[in-house]
């Protein structure tokens, strides 16, 4: 299978878990002193009210609570099925020569020569093997030239080819998602945006690009506040599933803890607007 890779904010301005208590520690904590302490401080005549029980736990703040239950979430989510996964290892495998074919049009696009990338992919699509047991990803990868050449309408085309074959793509969902949302289609961005959080609502970089729909386009700040919470915790979880997070992954992470501060302060003088009338 090959790995597609590909920017999907299409915005300049934008970029493409903690220890919890298990609450057994409270459980076995008590305000009674045992018997046996008892006993001796009775003949010792030493005062045991001090004893009693452990120092209580500091309350966790609000801020820590929700970080607390995002962290949680995030930690559920990567351990959703992941549809694609599953339905892209039926697929047929790719022989040598068409990765090779794959890799050249892969660096052809990322050099900014998308007509080269174009010849060897359509070298792939044209195999008589590959007609006979068609690779998703090789769609997706031609749909991805052609938005390279600002040939939108073909690379809707070649992405709604990659979804009839594996319906669960959501490369090719975000892909869709963010042509409509250029196009000003908002809600045909939006419904394949939440099509390939369905497809895996592991997928981090899905809820950044409807959080950036919600934020910049439609301009519904909680729900892309929502959006955006759940992409930095995904992002925490990655960064602490490693021993040395890339700093690309890091960066992005800071990135969008900025974005939900700005987008709280949003919230909050939309509420005091709407207060004062």
């Amino acid at each position: 299978m090959v790995v597609l890779s590909a920017s999907l904010s299409g915005c300049s301005s934008m970029p493409t878990f903690p220890v919890f208590s298990s609450g057994e520690d409270e459980k076995t904590q008590t305000n009674e002193t045992s018997p046996s302490v008892t006993a001796q401080s009775e003949e010792s005549g030493v005062e045991t009210e001090g004893l009693k029980g452990a120092t209580p736990p500091v309350p966790l703040t609000a801020e820590e609570l929700e970080e607390q239950a995002l962290a949680a979430k995030a930690r559920a989510l990567m351990g959703t099925m992941n549809a694609f996964k599953l339905d892209k290892e039926k697929q047929a495998k790719l022989n040598s020569g068409q990765l090779r074919d794959v890799q050249s049009a892969i660096t052809q696009l990322a050099n900014g020569e998308p007509d080269l990338a174009l010849v060897a992919v359509q070298r792939v699509l044209d195999d008589p093997d590959f007609i006979a047991s068609p690779n998703t990803a090789v769609w997706v990868l031609r749909g991805d030239v052609y938005r390279g050449k600002e040939q939108n309408e073909k690379a809707i085309v070649d992405y709604e080819t990659a979804l009839k074959l594996v319906g669960s793509n959501y490369h090719a969902h975000n892909r869709l998602g963010l042509i409509y949302r250029n196009a000003g289609k908002f809600n045909l961005a939006k419904a394949h945006y939440t099509q390939a959080i369905d497809a895996w609502p592991g997928n981090a970089d899905s809820y950044r690009n409807r959080g950036i729909l919600y934020d910049l386009y439609v301009g519904d700040k909680a729900a892309a506040l929502d959006d955006y919470k759940i992409y930095k915790a995904l992002l925490d979880f990655q960064i602490q599933s490693v021993e040395a997070a890339p700093k690309s992954l890091v960066k992005e992470q800071k990135l969008t803890s900025q974005w939900i501060l700005d987008i709280e302060r949003q919230i909050k003088t939309l509420e005091r607007e709407q207060a004062n009338g």
